[in-house]
């Protein structure tokens, strides 16, 4: 298995990937500087809220709430890191949920044809948008602003307007079950083992290959910080386990983060955000590729819009998934992911949705106006464009000897 290139390196796609793996300071302070905010507003609504905002059961709360926008976040991010945008997101999940709905509810289908159903109309809505990128050249902004509106166009006149509601228990368990305690803590152990089993390998490859100089210093950086995680789940999963829908978010964050920094694909998706040309030339199928990431695109619209109509027990195509799209690219950017293209991580596309989630649960709880929670927002996320930038000319100042 091939180590992963530093984002934004140019990886050539022909013949075996380049094993090497740079560990860039810039990178991990950001990743620090971003926990430590989000530390910091934790404890600002700790105390303002009386402690009530850190217990478990309002933590359960803020991670079932990020959960619809940190589904979108992933595709968000496999995107842009290819200097491309979806615009479309919302409505397409609004669709998606409109097809589901109407299976179950008014076609009486089964929950499990008619998710598979939802699923598949969301890879063709996504397929179907790469199409006009890499076959026509039109620019993804133009071809997802259409989509977002004409998917939202659809699902309305399909619905006529109206609400498709109440849809089966068996698929709104996907959104309000809980797979109990003690499984939930048995399986956070097991995927901190794999986790932890995993980096020792990949650190003692890249010490052999001369990457890294000493091996425990760097297996504390990344297995430290699980662990403290790991605890802290098992902590949250004690009050009543883990959620199906923080389950369903935490597998395709873990895949979406394997496909973009272990394989292939994801180092061509660094190469064509770094430099398409430069990508292109070195055998990069350039079109093919951003093809195939809308597809998996596709596949986030269904996987979300299935999660959506399961979490509020039915599809409302006008108002289903509004501004779902701005919050996912705002996660995305607030996690690091440049909007030049070639460089973004999926786990830090989830810690910017938890930011910006924890700061909607934090001020509801302080009985704030919501027009506050928007302006908040705002700021958060142009603060973070602004530090992006400043870290960016920086190592351009530093590499430049200015």
């Amino acid at each position: 298995m091939a180590l992963p290139a530093a984002d934004g390196a140019t990886a050539a796609a022909t013949g075996p990937l380049p094993l090497r793996r740079r560990w860039p300071d810039s990178i991990r302070l950001r990743d620090s500087t971003l926990l430590l905010v989000l530390a910091a507003i934790w404890t600002f609504f700790y105390f303002t809220t009386g402690g009530t905002f850190l217990t478990q059961r309002n933590l359960v709360l803020l991670a079932l709430q990020t959960s619809i926008v940190s589904l979108a976040a992933i595709s968000a991010v496999m995107l842009i890191v290819t200097r491309n945008f979806d615009l479309s997101v919302g409505s397409a999940v609004a669709l998606v949920g409109v097809v589901v709905a109407v299976l179950t509810v008014k076609l009486g289908l089964g929950t499990v044809p008619a998710v598979a159903a939802g699923i598949a109309a969301g890879v063709v809505m996504g397929a179907w948008q790469g199409l006009w990128v890499t076959r026509l050249g039109v620019s993804s902004f133009i071809v997802t602003l259409a989509g977002m509106l004409y998917f939202r166009g659809i699902s309305m006149i399909v619905t006529n307007g109206e609400t498709v509601a109440p849809v089966p228990e068996s698929l709104t368990d996907l959104a309000t079950g809980f797979l109990a305690p003690l499984p939930s803590a048995a399986l956070v152990v097991a995927v901190f083992l794999a986790f932890a089993a995993v980096q020792t390998l990949w650190a003692r490859r890249a010490r052999r290959l001369g990457v890294i100089d000493r091996l425990g210093p760097e297996l504390i950086r990344s297995v430290v910080p699980a662990l403290a995680t790991a605890l802290a789940v098992i902590w949250l999963a004690s009050w009543q386990g883990i959620p199906i829908l923080v389950l369903i978010v935490a597998g395709a964050a873990i895949a979406a983060e394997i496909v973009m920094r272990r394989t292939r694909f994801g180092l061509q998706l660094y190469a064509i955000g770094g430099n398409p040309e430069a990508a292109r030339l070195s055998g990069v199928k350039v079109g093919r590729t951003i093809f195939f990431n809308f597809v998996i695109a596709g596949l986030a619209y269904g996987i979300t819009g299935v999660a959506l109509v399961a979490r509020v027990s039915g599809a409302v195509g006008g108002s289903a998934g509004l501004f779902l799209e701005l919050d996912a690219i705002a996660a995305a950017i607030i996690g690091g992911t440049a909007l030049q293209g070639g460089k973004g991580r999926v786990l830090g596309a989830l810690v910017g949705a938890l930011l910006m989630g924890s700061l909607n649960n934090g001020m509801s709880l302080m009985d704030v106006p919501t027009f506050y929670q928007e302006a908040a927002r705002g700021v958060i996320l142009l603060l973070a464009v602004a530090v992006d930038q400043f870290s960016r000319r920086r190592t351009r100042l530093a590499r430049s000897g200015g």
